[in-house]
């Protein structure tokens, strides 16, 4: 008998791919494990694997260690850009250190805009947690941001301290029991009040970026609302967009030539 050409990592890549596609996996929604591709496809853990790195090599799906691999590919039918990953949306940089200055609970009624973006009754507490970004030069953000009571009431009692070493989203992520999936960012120009100058180091009055932040789980449950605050003469927020997969492919030179004049050509990579 012939040998089949394609390799099985290959078949297993498509099938998955196709599922991806047409909605069976859903964005944002964890892929089968290994084991469990091992088990639909008789095949080893060595090819499993071999057919997920396949999906994320070609920005179908990101692995996230410890935790799976999870569907990236947007709405094929959408023409809209979207970010790379939620993690895109953090202030990287490497000279500034996270300070803590506080987390407290709001009594009720304490801030009923708050209240409103998490969509949680005003009658119920809100936490608070206030952080800066400091370089050895001077602050570059300051931040307050909120989180429901019934998440709020997950974390442990050392989460203060967890803070100052690991990334905030991450941590609620891991003690609550959610996943933030997608979030709505506003961005606006503000005046420095007094709190802010004192906060950032500004005259009253100085003009700040703010960026107002919601973060929704895959349910579009919202689950942690912040309001950023950054000073845009040491710190520039940056995001990089990417077209979905689809107008992508569209938006690629094409061949010169024979293949010219067929547009719905795809060359097919060779499989070795």
């Amino acid at each position: 008998m012939r040998r089949d050409p394609v390799p099985a990592y290959y078949r297993i890549y498509q099938v998955l791919s196709e599922r991806i596609a047409t909605r069976v996996y859903r964005l944002g929604s964890q892929l089968p494990t290994d084991a469990e591709l091992m088990a639909e496809f008789g095949v080893s853990r060595h090819t499993a694997r071999s057919a997920v790195e396949e999906l994320v090599s070609r920005k179908l799906a990101r692995r996230f260690p410890g935790r799976g691999t999870f569907v990236l590919e947007s709405d094929p039918e959408s023409r809209d850009w979207s970010a790379r990953a939620l993690e895109d949306l953090r202030i990287h940089d490497p000279d500034a250190r996270f300070d803590l200055h506080g987390i407290d609970r709001l009594p009720e009624h304490g801030d009923d805009r708050v209240a409103a973006l998490l969509e949680a009754p005003s009658s119920q507490g809100i936490l608070r947690i206030s952080w800066s970004r400091v370089r050895p030069t001077g602050p570059i953000a300051f931040c307050r941001a909120y989180l429901p009571q019934g998440l709020a009431e997950r974390l442990p009692a050392d989460i203060a301290e967890q803070m100052r070493s690991a990334q905030v989203i991450p941590l609620i992520e891991k003690y609550c029991g959610v996943q933030a999936f997608r979030v709505q960012q506003a961005s606006s120009a503000i005046s420095a009040d007094a709190e802010l100058a004192k906060r950032l180091d500004v005259e009253p009055g100085a003009a700040l970026l703010l960026l107002q932040r919601t973060y929704f789980d895959i349910e579009g449950v919202a689950i942690y609302y912040s309001d950023l605050y950054v000073r845009s003469d040491r710190f520039v927020p940056k995001i990089e967009l990417f077209r979905h997969r689809q107008q992508a492919d569209l938006a690629r030179p094409m061949p010169a030539g024979p293949e010219a004049a067929n547009p719905n050509h795809r060359s097919v990579r060779s499989q070795s």
